[in-house]
This record gives C-alpha cells, sequence and structure tokens, in this order.
C-alpha cells in the first residue's frame, strides 16, 4: 500500500488527483474526524483502521496529515511512503500567496513578516516529514522509512521514477497540471533585502533537507531506475502532450463523498 504525505504546496493536488484517477475507490483521502482534528494533528494507525470499514480493498492513502513519524505503519507494516519536496523559498512564496486568495487587498509587507513569524508556516516540509523542525529528524525519516522523494521542479522525472518504483499496473502517470495559482504574486518580495532574510529564517531547516533531497535521495533513485531513464521520460513528455485530463471513476467520487466523510464525522470510519 502507498501512502502519499501531501506537504502544501509542493504540486501534490496534480499528483493526488493521479492516484485517485489510477486507483479509483481503492484510493482514499485519509482524514481525522471533524471532532478530534484540533488535537489530533496527524494521521495514524486507527484512521487507517478505520478508513477500512468503507475501503475494505485500500491500496493507497493520501492526505495532508499523513506521514511516516505517526505510526501509520503499525497498521500495515508493508506501507510504502511517497511524498514531493519544493525549492522552500518558491514554495513559501506560493503558499503566502495562496493564503491572500480571497481578501479585498494584496498583501501587504507586515503581512509577509507576519507569515514568516507564523510557527505553522516555518520549515513545514521539514515539520511534514519528520514532525518537529529539526531537519536531520526529518532525514532520517526519509531513510528510516525508504520514503520515494519526488521533487515539483523535476515533476515529469519524478513521475517516471515513480512508476518504475511502485510497479502498479493500474497507476496512469499522465496529468494536466491543477490548482495552479490564478494570479501572479503581488509583492515583490525578493526586491527587499528585510523579506528574504525573514523568508531565509522560516525555511532555514526546509533548505537543509531539500539540499539532502536533490544530491542524495533524488540523485539515488536515478541511479536505481531499472530502464533507459532519458528515453523513457522523452517519451513520457510526448506522449503526456497530447493528454487530455480525465475525472476519476464516478464511483470513487462517490463513495468519498456520500459514504467515508458522512461515516468520518459520526466517528464510525
Amino acid at each position: 500500500m502507498y501512502a502519499f504525505i501531501h506537504i502544501p504546496k509542493t504540486a501534490g493536488s496534480t499528483f493526488r488527483h493521479i492516484l485517485r484517477r489510477s486507483f479509483g475507490p481503492r484510493h482514499c483521502d485519509l482524514k481525522a474526524p471533524l471532532t478530534k482534528r484540533a488535537s489530533h494533528e496527524w494521521i495514524n494507525a486507527s484512521d487507517l483502521r478505520r478508513s477500512r470499514t468503507v475501503y475494505p480493498l485500500l491500496e493507497g492513502v493520501a492526505g495532508h496529515r499523513v506521514t511516516c513519524f505517526a505510526g501509520l505503519q503499525d497498521r500495515d507494516p508493508g506501507v510504502r511512503f511517497v511524498t514531493f519536496l519544493r525549492d522552500p523559498e518558491k514554495r513559501f512564496l506560493s503558499h503566502f500567496q495562496h493564503k491572500q486568495r480571497g481578501r479585498d487587498a494584496p498583501g501587504t509587507r507586515d503581512d509577509f513578516l507576519a507569515f514568516c513569524a507564523d510557527p505553522h508556516q516555518r520549515n513545514v516540509q521539514t515539520r511534514w516529514i519528520g514532525g518537529s523542525e529539526d531537519a536531520s529528524a526529518a532525514i532520517d525519516a526519509l531513510d528510516r522509512n525508504r520514503v520515494f522523494v519526488g521533487l515539483t521542479e523535476d515533476f515529469d522525472t519524478s513521475l517516471v521514477l515513480f512508476r518504475a518504483w511502485l510497479g502498479h499496473p493500474r497507476l496512469n502517470i499522465h496529468y494536466a497540471p491543477r490548482n495552479r495559482a490564478p494570479n501572479p504574486a503581488t509583492l515583490d518580495v525578493r526586491a527587499d533585502p528585510g523579506l528574504v532574510a525573514a523568508m531565509e529564517d522560516a525555511n532555514r531547516a526546509d533548505a537543509f533537507l531539500y539540499r539532502h533531497a536533490v544530491e542524495t535521495v533524488f540523485a539515488r533513485q536515478k541511479a536505481a531506475y531499472p530502464g533507459d531513464l532519458v528515453r523513457d521520460l522523452a517519451k513520457f513528455r510526448e506522449l503526456n502532450r497530447g493528454y487530455v485530463d480525465r475525472r476519476e471513476p464516478v464511483w470513487a467520487r462517490f463513495k468519498r463523498n456520500y459514504f467515508y466523510k458522512p461515516l468520518l464525522h459520526l466517528g464510525l470510519a
């Protein structure tokens, strides 16, 4: 079983759609009950166990609260973790822009400084992988749990590598991008040295983790690829150029929205 650790603003919506479309009603967007979310930050083995009342043939899960350090593997020792990491400053700027959408006025310098100081926004990728702002703990979690790491900046290569890593015949990695920011950023952060310094401070552990992911983990995954990666990547891109996106199966959407979510909120799933 795969478990997708969906870190915000790393092209995770596009990747999740690939999983939803490929695995249909055997894929679950795993959540905690509404009444427990404030005190139940991360998905654990009990959440996975309850989900099987609706998904008895479960083959994979995904979610913003899914991680590899909260004991999900206690329910299924064979779970295989996958995540995507992104250049920390690009991810941070995208997340700030996302948080500002729907406001009457554009984000200000003070808004950005407050965002940098918010503990929930600091070193997001490190915390999602290791549970704290300790980059070494996150790196250890990646290695110990043999997490497959995709890179947002090298998305196509990541998909080709993931297809070989998962080795599942139903996986179709063709895609059209989803959930892109509708408008360009209105605040030029990089032109303000004070904002750049605050952003760097808020992402210091993430920068360390990301370098390790690029230079060690991703490089190792490419070296272990069982075929001709350059040829297979070119073939994938050629086929994907004409790809028309498809919705996930109707039964999968019905199952998630009319069975899993209502039972989840009643504490039964």
